[in-house]
């Protein structure tokens, strides 16, 4: 399969990996050991934990970070296209994707 994207996009699937692999260690940690495997509730966390990881990534990469450029002849300010995507759809939208298909995996 071919994995396409741009800027930081790679971020998405390593980001959310690493995310979801913390998240098991913790709550495994915390209450014992297979207790991730074993029940349903601390998957929705890690999901979730991962999606916000994304959507503030994204935000931040592709909004507060945005590079303005400014036409010297008009001074009109100019913003570029959001630089930083996987599979062409900007790394914040990945977040709504990954709970959206989350929710009909384990609907």
């Amino acid at each position: 399969m071919l994995v396409i994207w741009r800027g930081l996009g790679w971020l998405v699937p390593v980001g959310s990996f690493g995310v979801l692999i913390l998240t098991q260690w913790t709550i495994d940690g915390i209450y014992g050991d297979c207790f991730y495997t074993e029940n349903e509730w601390p998957k929705y966390v890690g999901i979730g934990a991962s999606a916000l990881f994304v959507a503030v990534l994204g935000i931040v990469l592709n909004h507060v970070l945005r590079e303005h450029i400014v036409d010297e002849k008009t001074g009109a300010v100019l913003e570029k296209t959001p630089s930083h995507s996987l599979f062409f759809i900007p790394i914040e939208y990945w977040s709504l994707l990954m709970v959206g298909l989350a929710y009909l995996m384990y609907a």
